[in-house]
């Protein structure tokens, strides 16, 4: 994977914390404070990532205790320390310090601000890198979509977007969806002034290799997705007692609780560690195939730990028959949303 991709994942650059502050306020900070980031941050731009790691990890637990765990100037810490280890090429260390500071970043400036927008584009990096790639696709769509906003359709950056975003696809058994993509960045590619030809090369490649992809069927989510397990809703705890629409002869809808053997499949969009993330993505989908999720009252965050770890899962449920269920997966599959069909667990 590093040979024909990591050479296209954008940079990852060390935030100064110092330098600014997005909430417009200047804040005293302990001198310990400061020498440790200074410090960490000389070490970074001379290379020497392994050695700068303690300076950011102190600095880290004495920003907590200063201004407090959910606090941004703690994330622009969190980031720089997920970077570090990004650098180093440890993505595990660097994930769940990626996850914490979008977070904090999302709930402190909202979605379409420029850090969550870098620090979405990081945490994709990790997933793809780590092959997660259910959880990439859904941060790779939001990367492609703000380079777009910011600098065109047509710009190299947004090329890089595509390819990445194309490669998350293939790896998911999406070729339509990764040819087309894979297809865009390369028409901005050759359309350069001086084109790159070592981009272009790899872009023919990736689309050459999706021919061979059609003959084969395509790569299990399975690897890449926890099992789907039974869970609360998140969002309206209320729903967990499922209802049943049932036609009466006369044409009359009742609303009756059916029974549970009858409910035995739910349709998967996504799934992430992070509730917010799980959340906005939730509103997105719903808005955009409102239709398709009508039967079942819309779109579910259901709440499920596995091996200690808790995933926040985006969910149609309930359906009495799998015929039903797979029909869904396959008009969203039509409409390039990656899903999936699994049965439910019975309490």
């Amino acid at each position: 994977m590093r040979a024909s991709v990591q050479n296209f994942l954008a940079k990852i650059v060390l935030i100064g914390l110092l330098a600014f502050s997005y909430a417009g306020e200047v804040i005293a900070q302990s001198e310990e404070l400061t020498r440790n980031y200074q410090r960490g941050s000389s070490l970074f731009e001379a290379g020497m990532f392994k050695a700068s790691t303690p300076y950011f990890k102190k600095a880290l637990t004495l920003s907590e205790v200063e201004y407090g765990r959910e606090s941004s100037r703690t994330a622009f810490i969190l980031k720089n320390l997920a970077t570090v280890h990004a650098k180093q090429g440890d993505f595990a260390a660097a994930e769940p310090l990626f996850v914490r500071s979008l977070r904090i970043f999302e709930d402190a400036f909202g979605r379409g601000h420029g850090i969550v927008a870098e620090v979405t584009n990081e945490l994709s990096i990790v997933y793809v890198e780590r092959k997660r790639f259910i959880e990439a696709e859904p941060l790779l769509g939001r990367v492609l979509e703000n380079l777009e906003k910011k600098f065109g359709r047509d710009d190299p950056r947004v090329a890089v977007a595509a390819y990445n975003y194309g490669y998350a696809s293939e790896f998911l058994g999406d070729a339509a969806k990764a040819r087309t993509l894979y297809a865009r960045a390369l028409s901005i590619w050759q359309s350069q002034p001086v084109p790159d030809d070592n981009r272009v090369a790899a872009a023919k490649a990736r689309i050459a290799g999706l021919g061979r992809m059609n003959v084969r069927k395509g790569p299990s989510l399975a690897p890449y997705l926890p099992r789907v397990l039974p869970g609360n809703s998140v969002d309206a705890p209320d729903s967990a007692e499922s209802v049943a629409r049932h036609t009466k002869s006369d044409g009359e809808i009742s609303t009756q609780p059916a029974a549970a053997a009858e409910l035995n499949w739910r349709v998967q969009l996504a799934s992430f560690r992070s509730l917010n993330t799980a959340n906005e993505e939730t509103r997105r989908l719903q808005k955009k195939f409102n239709e398709l999720f009508a039967s079942v009252g819309g779109l579910k965050v259901r709440e499920a730990v596995l091996n200690n770890t808790t995933y926040y899962r985006i969910v149609a449920e309930p359906y009495a028959q799998r015929e039903v269920a797979v029909g869904l997966c396959h008009d969203l599959k039509a409409r390039q949303q990656a899903c999936l069909v699994a049965r439910q667990a019975q309490n």
